[in-house]
């Protein structure tokens, strides 16, 4: 379980091909962000749950499956990619951002990008048009792992706003018009659209 606060971005230094379409991910940290974590934790890495298989205090590998690689952005990556990175939630952490699981349903085009005052807005348009049943305005959305409020809707897209705290402490910064973000809706929007449908 996590909660979309983002605790450190990290950079790819490596995603290699295990057999046909898994991949082996490496990323590395500017701090000792992995010296408390074991062999076999979960981190999160731009909204995906993937378990640690090796590591050391700056460094850490994952193994990635091909239902994962086929459902979020990963393939994408490139040495050098900066990723959000969250541990998941201890039972006695303070509960901040929303519920969510780093199982991303998808990505999103992002399809907008625009300031107004501080606030800096994206607009996404999701690849499975399916998942615009779940996500409704002045609901929760992570996007590339982040915990963000959905502020509006259309038929085919959905804005949020990102206050300055929140891009200069996640990769969100580098995102542009063009790029794709992973997405997972709220669990709770999954369930309504279930009992809907």
């Amino acid at each position: 379980m996590f909660t979309g606060i983002v605790s450190t971005v990290g950079q790819v230094t490596e995603l290699a091909k295990r057999h046909e379409q898994e991949r082996r991910l490496t990323v590395t940290t500017p701090t000792n962000y992995f010296a408390d974590a074991k062999l076999g934790d979960s981190i999160m890495i731009d909204g995906v749950c993937l378990t640690i298989t090796t590591k050391t205090a700056t460094e850490a590998t994952f193994d990635v499956m091909v239902p994962t690689v086929m459902t979020t952005k990963i393939g994408q990556y490139q040495p050098g990619t900066r990723v959000n990175l969250e541990k998941a939630m201890l039972a006695t952490d303070r509960f901040d951002g929303h519920f969510v699981l780093g199982h991303v349903d998808g990505t999103g085009q992002v399809t907008d990008v625009h300031m107004i005052d501080e606030t800096v807005y994206f607009t996404v348009q999701p690849q499975h048009q399916a998942l615009m049943q779940q996500i409704v305005p002045k609901g929760s959305i992570a996007m590339n792992g982040v915990s963000l409020t959905v502020i509006e809707t259309t038929a085919t897209t959905f804005t949020v706003g990102l206050i300055p705290h929140t891009l200069t402490h996640t990769m969100l910064q580098d995102v542009q018009v063009g790029d794709d973000v992973n997405l997972e809706t709220d669990i709770l929007a999954k369930y309504l659209a279930k009992e809907r449908g």
